[in-house]
């Protein structure tokens, strides 16, 4: 099963991501995002950042954890390249991102401003989850 696909847009840009399970799917959706910005294979995992969300629902929670990992990339200069994502009580979460500080070396794709509620897709399939985002750049 593929972790995630580019959506191109006319004045935006997206992706879609895909997992076994909610915990899956949100990993693989911070994958996406930070494959808009940059190549995450060329980010190793030496450093961690641990961040925790809650929410009222799964969209919003969506959108609150993808802005706090740009806020993580845009804030701190972290890049993470694996993410691991914990389910907690409710519509919360703890997700571990590992990767490195942001340098020179790293090649920048595209400056992503936030994450929209534009088309915004969280939704059971048959054989897991699927989640639709379009960011704001």
């Amino acid at each position: 099963m593929r972790k995630y696909r580019i959506l191109e847009h006319t004045a935006d840009i997206g992706f879609e991501a895909y997992g076994a399970s909610r915990e899956e799917v949100l990993a693989n959706a911070a994958t996406a995002l930070v494959s808009i910005i940059t190549d995450p294979d060329a980010v190793s995992t030496k450093d961690t950042r641990t961040i925790e969300v809650g929410a009222d629902d799964w969209e919003q929670l969506l959108v609150r954890y993808l802005n706090e990992v740009l806020y993580v990339i845009d804030g701190e200069s972290f890049l993470p390249s694996k993410t691991e994502v914990e389910l907690m009580k409710g519509y919360s979460l703890r997700a571990v991102l590992y990767g490195e500080t942001r340098t020179g070396d790293h090649d920048v794709r595209t400056d992503v401003k936030a994450i929209t509620y534009h088309q915004l897709l969280f939704e059971k399939k048959d054989q897991g989850y699927s989640i639709r985002v379009f960011v704001d750049i």
